[in-house]
C-alpha cells in the first residue's frame, strides 16, 4: 500500500513503482512496463488541474462516463444520507456488454464508506497508463466525490485506487523516470487500509481475523433490525490481501467452511463450472434464486445486452495472455436499490508473466469470519480453472475488501481461533475440597 499526501505525489510513486518493479509485456498499443496491482491512498485528495470540465465529452463504449455513474448517483446519495454506516453504496461503472467495444472504461467501481462525518472513496481501476491517464482518472474520481458530497454535507475524507494493471509505455520510459518518486509500500493495519501479505489461503484468513479483532472500528450495520447479533461490527476499512501460494495450505483447521462445501460453492454459485468451456445463452437461475455470482458473470437475464462475461475472458486470454480488459462485472446498477446487493463487484484475470496468472476479486463488504474463507477458497479455485484453460502454469489469488468485518456474535468463536484457552489443572480438580 502506497499513501500519499496528494495525488501528484502519488501519481510520481506509482512511476517509482511501475519502473523498480516492472516487467516488459507485449501489448497492441505497445510494448508495456508493468507490474503488480498497486493499491494507493490519497490523504487529501484534490483535483490534480483546476477544473475546467464536467467530463461530460469523455465517453466509453460509446456512453459517457458522467451517464454511467448518473445512472446509480441519486440512489447512492439517499442511501448515505439515510444511513451513514451502510456498506452498499457502490456504483458501477462496467457494464457486462463493455466486452464488446475496443475501449472499455479503466475505473469499473466506485464505493463509498462513511466513518465519523468522513465519505471516503475506494474506486477499482482495471488497467491504468499511469504516465497519461493517472491525472484524468484520479480527477473523475475526485469530481464523483465532490458531487456526493454537494448533496450529503458530509467532510471529505480520502480517496484510495486499487490498479489491477499499473504500467507504462516502453517509448515513454524516459519521460516516465525524469518524473518518478521514491516509493514506500506500508504492510499491515493503517487507518487509510489494510495491506496483508500471506503464503497461503489458511495463513491470510487467519491475519484478517487478527487485524480486525484486534485492530477494527466500532460501527452499527444495516443488519441489526434483522439478526440482533448483528447490530454491531468490528470492521477494517479497505483490506487487500495478497495470497503468494494458493495450492498448499488452503483451509484452516478453524474454518467454519468444509472443502466439499467450498467446492460445491465455487462450482454452482460463482463459476457455473459445469459450462465453463462454452458460451451459456440461457437462464440458469433456479427458483428460490434472485441472483448469483454466476448468473451475473455468465447470463443476466436483466441485462439488455446479455454477454457471457466469463467465457469471455477466457477466450480474450487464449488469444492474447498479456490483455488487459479480461473483467468480469457482478455489480448492476440497480444494486442500490436492494436490501441485499451483491458483495462481490467484479473481477479480473491478468497475466504476473508468461507462466503466473492472477486472479484479483473486489468487494464491498466481507463478513471476515462467517465468509471471507470460503470466498477466496472458492475465488482462487476458478482463478485455478481459467490458469488452466489459457495456458498458464500457476496462478496467484489477490482479495479486497472495502469494508472487512466480524459481527458481534461471532466475537467469541473468533477469540477462541486467535487465543484458544489451554486448559489447566484447576480446570480438572477442585482443590478447594
Amino acid at each position: 500500500m502506497i499513501i500519499s499526501k496528494d495525488a501528484k505525489e502519488l501519481k510520481n510513486k506509482l512511476l517509482g513503482k511501475i519502473i523498480d518493479e516492472g516487467v516488459e509485456c507485449k501489448s497492441k498499443y505497445g510494448d508495456t512496463l508493468r507490474c503488480k496491482p498497486a493499491f494507493a491512498v490519497v490523504k487529501n485528495p484534490d483535483y490534480v488541474h483546476e477544473l475546467e470540465y464536467d467530463f461530460s465529452g469523455y465517453t466509453i463504449c460509446g456512453e459517457r462516463y458522467t451517464g454511467r455513474v448518473k445512472e446509480s448517483i441519486d440512489d447512492a446519495i439517499q442511501k448515505l444520507k439515510s444511513t451513514p454506516f451502510t456498506r452498499r453504496v457502490s456504483i458501477p461503472i462496467w457494464r457486462a456488454k463493455d466486452h464488446n467495444c475496443d475501449t472499455p472504461p479503466a475505473i469499473t467501481e466506485i464505493s463509498f464508506i462513511v466513518y465519523k462525518n468522513q465519505l471516503n472513496a475506494t474506486t477499482l481501476v482495471r488497467s491504468l497508463d499511469v504516465l497519461n491517464y493517472f491525472t484524468f482518472n484520479f480527477d473523475f474520481v475526485n469530481y464523483v466525490v465532490e458531487q456526493v458530497l454537494d448533496k450529503t454535507g458530509y467532510k471529505k475524507g480520502s480517496i484510495a485506487m486499487l490498479i489491477n494493471v499499473p504500467h507504462i509505455y516502453m517509448r515513454d520510459l524516459k519521460r516516465a523516470k525524469d518524473e518518478r518518486d521514491e516509493y514506500e509500500e506500508k504492510y499491515g493495519v493503517t487507518e487509510y487500509g489494510t495491506h496483508i501479505v500471506e503464503d497461503y489461503l489458511s495463513s491470510a484468513w487467519h491475519s484478517v481475523l487478527e487485524g480486525v479483532y484486534f485492530e477494527g472500528m466500532v460501527k452499527k450495520t444495516e443488519w441489526g433490525e434483522m439478526f440482533e447479533g448483528q447490530a454491531e461490527s468490528k470492521f477494517l476499512h479497505r483490506t487487500f490481501v495478497e495470497v503468494k501460494n494458493p495450492y498448499e495450505n488452503q483451509i484452516h483447521d478453524k474454518a467454519p467452511f468444509t472443502r466439499k462445501y467450498g467446492v460445491e460453492y465455487a462450482h454452482d454459485y460463482v463459476i457455473c463450472a459445469k459450462s465453463i468451456d462454452k458460451p451459456i445463452n440461457e437462464p440458469i437461475l433456479k427458483e428460490d434464486e434472485t441472483y448469483t455470482y454466476a448468473e451475473r458473470a455468465r447470463y443476466c437475464e436483466k441485462d439488455v445486452v446479455r454477454v457471457d462475461q466469463l467465457y469471455a475472458v477466457i477466450e480474450k486470454l487464449r488469444e492474447d495472455k498479456f490483455r488487459r480488459d479480461c473483467y468480469v462485472g457482478i455489480s448492476r446498477p440497480w444494486d442500490l436499490l436492494s436490501d441485499e446487493p451483491p458483495c462481490l463487484r467484479g473481477y479480473q484475470f491478468f497475466a504476473l508473466n508468461d507462466e503466473t496468472l492472477a486472479g484479483l476479486f473486489y468487494m464491498r463488504s466481507n463478513d471476515a469470519y462467517g465468509a471471507m474463507h470460503a470466498n477466496a477458497y472458492a475465488f482462487s479455485l476458478l482463478t485455478q480453472y481459467v490458469a488452466e484453460l489459457t495456458g498458464f502454469q500457476n496462478h496467484v489469488y489477490y482479495h479486497f475488501a472495502v469494508d472487512m468485518h466480524i459481527y458481534a456474535e461471532f466475537f467469541d468463536a473468533v477469540k477462541e481461533i486467535l487465543q484458544p484457552e489451554t486448559p489447566t489443572i484447576h480446570d480438572v480438580i477442585d482443590f478447594k475440597k
